[in-house]
This record gives C-alpha cells, structure tokens and sequence, in this order.
C-alpha cells in the first residue's frame, strides 16, 4: 500500500515538471505575433500600398518578410522589398509598389522566420490590384428629408385708436336769436286790498304812533326834572 502511494505521488511530481518545462519553453501570447491587419481581404488596391501588420516572435525572432503572388501563379511568390531583421507591432511591415503589375487577383502573405529557421506564416490575403480602373465614386448616404414643423402664428390683439370725434354746437348769433316773447300780465287794473288787512294795518299803526308820542313824552318830561 505504502509503495503504491509513492509510486502516485512520483507519477505527479513528473507530471508537473514536465508541464512547467513546456509552458516555459513555449513562447508567451504577446511574444509570438504574425499579421496582416491592411490591406484588408479582396480590397482594391492602386499605386504605392502600406502593408500594415505585426511581426514578433520574442526571444526567438530573427527575420520576417512580406510577399506577394499572382493568381494566375499562386505557387510563386516574390519577396517585397528587402528581408526585415527587426520585429515590427502594428506598423508598417513594407510598402508595394503596384503601378508597374498588371491588374487582377493577388495574394499577400507574412513569413516570420525562427532563430533555428522554423517561421509562423499567415494565410494567403487576397487583394485585387486596379491601376488602369477608375475609383469607385462612394455612394453619398441618404439624407432624410426633414419633416416639416408648422408653427401656428400667436394672434397680435392690434390696438386701433378711435379718431375723437369733435361735436360743434353751433352758437346763435345776435341775429340769428329770437325776440323774448312777453309773457301777457293776466291781472289788468289795480287791485283792491282786502277790507280786513287793511284795519288791522291801520290798528297796528295807530297803536305804534301812540307809543312812541308816550316816549317822546316821558322823555321830556324827564328833562323838564332835572
């Protein structure tokens, strides 16, 4: 039993060194790249063309070079440029001079080579050279028509003044006046007291002459004493 325990825990200790090994010696993600990121496939390419893309291998890196090949001869490919000796990270791998092939269906392709001469290669890119066709005109978008607001004018309350209106009353003239008409007397001749208020008058005066010869009296007779 003992034996068969150790002999386990043995079979797991190998089995993890041997799995550390190969993580160490396989180079990490963002050490190993091999891409071309434009010209972007079946894209139409005219004149000098920048080949973007990435080349890195890390520690392991010694060359890469970028080639093309026709379609009518997919199995021969011509080196662009020169062979590069320095890694590249999305940047410009070469530039194609395309004015002098004729057009047509070509491929691109990315040869990163190893330090022992093993290389990471990309698929062929497929890309259409047209030197001699005229540029598609890019289609302007549509453009919406704008819907139509209808704004409702506010009402303006528009103040009229009313004209004053002058009333002339016309003024008589001297001569335009009419004579007052004379209100005819209703009561001709003179008219006759009545009997009664007449005495009484006559009472009344009588008694005021007697008192004042009465004061005119005693008054002289008060002179007369002293």
């Amino acid at each position: 039993m003992i034996k068969r325990v150790w002999t386990m825990a043995v079979l797991l200790s190998l089995a993890l060194v041997w799995r550390t090994e190969t993580v160490a010696a396989a180079p990490r993600p963002q050490d190993g790249c091999c891409e071309i990121t434009s010209p972007r496939a079946n894209a139409q390419l005219r004149g000098s063309v920048e080949i973007i893309g990435t080349a890195r291998l890390g520690p392991e890196f010694q060359k890469y070079n970028v080639e093309y090949a026709s379609a009518a001869r997919p199995d021969v490919w011509t080196v662009i440029g020169d062979t590069q000796a320095e890694e590249r990270t999305d940047a410009r791998l070469e530039t194609w001079h395309t004015a002098a092939l004729p057009d047509g269906t070509y491929y691109l392709r990315l040869t990163v080579v190893k330090q022992d001469g093993n290389y990471a290669q990309t698929e062929p890119l497929p890309v259409q050279i047209a030197n001699t066709q005229p540029e598609a005109t890019p289609t302007p978008a549509e453009t919406a028509t704008p819907t139509p607001t209808i704004v409702m004018p506010t009402p303006t309350t528009a103040v009229v003044e009313q004209p004053t209106v002058l009333r002339v009353t016309p003024t008589a003239t001297a001569e335009d006046e009419e004579p007052p008409t004379a209100t005819p007397d209703t009561a001709s001749g003179v008219s006759i007291p009545d009997l009664g208020t007449f005495a009484r008058q006559f009472v009344f005066g009588a008694f005021v002459t007697t008192v004042l010869f009465l004061l005119l009296g005693v008054v002289f007779l008060l002179r007369r004493l002293v």
